[in-house]
Formats: C-alpha cells, structure tokens, sequence
C-alpha cells in the first residue's frame, strides 16, 4: 500500500463530500445510520485491527500453537475485561473509553508534532459533541444504559473547543511539513459540524484512521502478503463473533435493532482497542526507534 499522505488526505476529504450529498439527498434517519455503520466498519475500519497478529509476530517469537494460543488467550483476556466493565458500570467505561480513543486517535498526527497530535485526537472525538449534541446524548445513552450519557457529552464537547483551539494556535504557526494535517483537522471540523455523528465518523474512521494505520503498519512489516492472509482469516472470526453478539443483543437483552447495533459497533470498538492499542503503541516505539 503506497498511499502517500496528500493521498490520504485528499479520500477522507472526498469521503466527506460524498457523505455530506448522500445525507443532504436522503437524510437517513438514525436506525438507517446504524445499518451504514456496521457493515462500514466491518469492512473498511475492522481490517487495520486484523494487523494485530503480524505485529506481534514482528515483537515476540510467535513460533509454535502454544505462542499463538498464549498470544490469542491474552487478546481476548483484555478485550473481555474491558467488556465486563461496560456490563458492571457502563457510564464509567464509556468515559475510559472516550479517553483511551482520543490518546489512540491522536497517533494520526504522530509525526505532525505534539500540538497538532493532542489538537486532533481532541477534536476527533469533541467535535461531533459541539455541533451535535442531543444526537451524541442520545448515542451515549444507549451505550452507558443512561448513565451519565449527558455530562459526558458536554465534556467532551468542553474537549473538543480546546481541540479546535489548539489546532488554532497551530494554524498560526503553520509550516509545509503540517499543511496535510492542518487540512485533516479542518476536514474533522467541517464534517463534524454537517455531518450526523455517525456518518462523521464512518468518515474519519475507516477513511483516515483506518486507512493510515494499515497504510503505516503494513510498510513496518517484514512479509506484507502473510500478514494480509493473516488479517482476512482474523476478519472472519471477528465478523462471525460481531454477529453472534448482535443476535444476544436483540434476543436477549430484548432492545430494538437500532441500539443493538451501536452497542455491538461501539462496544466491540471499545473492547478490542485496548489490546490493538497496547500492541500498536509498543510496535509503533520499536519502530520509531529502529
């Protein structure tokens, strides 16, 4: 994958202006969203998580089925303890949850400087709640059960204008090395505030994250085509378990179609970024120091 930065650049901001048409020419409503959602993710945004494997054949000596089964034991472990928190006390996990996205979101801008890093992992997440809040309450509240849902939502909005001033202050004493991601931040902006929060985020997260971390992550890796073999089979155990879980959501828990697919999409999210991110931050030091 040889997408250069301007490339990046340039589909997110065209994937911007194609959701923007399609939510101006048929305005879908939430549960329409939500449908959109999933299979998005799933298939633009899931695939970068499935590098999770080939990175850590790269850190440790995965040689034999007893590395792996350890390795897999330790993944899951962590993703479904980070899943017994939203069960046990959601509010609290959804506020772990927004901060550990904005640390992990602000690798993006990795190489832009400490400024614009913590100005976009900030308004990544802040931006949708200064334009859109009710509708990030009402997502909010499904996935916390109501707890704390609205607090939360102004809190990150309050997160969101340092963002925005930060990123600001960086405009100011812009540089060519920073023009691609000052553009970025623009792009989050501009979305976030014509945008419905889901399709925001469809946006930046399987158009600019997801795509720069695969991007990045398979130039740092030894044997590019394993690792893709390796990430389509993890895709399909993932697939099936989101589906399974998606059915324990709407048989089980009894909720409507639309709240069953939020949390499966964001408490899924939730869950796997914890090890996906312990991994990429410990992958992404041995790389910067090789």
């Amino acid at each position: 994958m040889t997408l250069d930065r301007p490339v990046q650049s340039g589909i997110f901001l065209a994937g911007l202006l194609v959701l923007a048409a399609l939510d101006m020419v048929f305005a879908p409503g939430p549960l329409t969203q939500a449908l959109l959602l999933a299979p998005a993710v799933a298939l633009l945004g899931l695939p970068h998580g499935a590098l999770d494997l080939p990175m850590a054949r790269v850190l440790w000596p995965l040689t034999g089925a007893a590395d792996h089964m350890l390795f897999y034991g330790a993944y899951i472990g962590i993703a479904g303890a980070v899943a017994a928190l939203w069960w046990l006390a959601p509010g609290l996990a959804l506020i772990a949850f927004l901060a550990y996205s904005a640390l992990h979101f602000s690798g993006d801008w990795e190489m832009d400087g400490l400024l614009l890093r913590i100005a976009g992992g900030l308004s990544v997440i802040g931006a949708p709640a200064l334009f859109h809040v009710t509708d990030v309450v009402s997502i909010f509240s499904v996935l916390s059960h109501g707890v704390w849902a609205e607090p939360i939502a102004y809190a990150i909005a309050v997160a969101g204008l340092i963002g925005a001033s930060l990123g600001l202050i960086a405009l100011l004493q812009m540089s060519r090395h920073a023009r691609e991601a000052l553009l970025e931040l623009v792009g989050i902006w501009i979305g976030a505030a014509i945008l419905p929060p889901l399709l925001y985020f469809i946006a930046y997260f399987c158009l600019l994250h997801s795509l720069r971390h695969m991007r990045d992550t398979l130039q740092a890796l030894p044997e590019r085509k394993a690792a893709l073999r390796a990430a389509a089979g993890i895709m399909v155990v993932s697939l099936l378990g989101a589906s399974i879980a998606l059915g324990l959501f709407l048989h089980v828990d009894g909720v409507d179609l639309e709240s069953s697919v939020l949390r499966v999409v964001f408490i899924g999210l939730a869950a796997l970024t914890v090890p996906h991110m312990l991994l990429v931050e410990r992958f992404r030091h041995r790389r910067l120091s090789a």
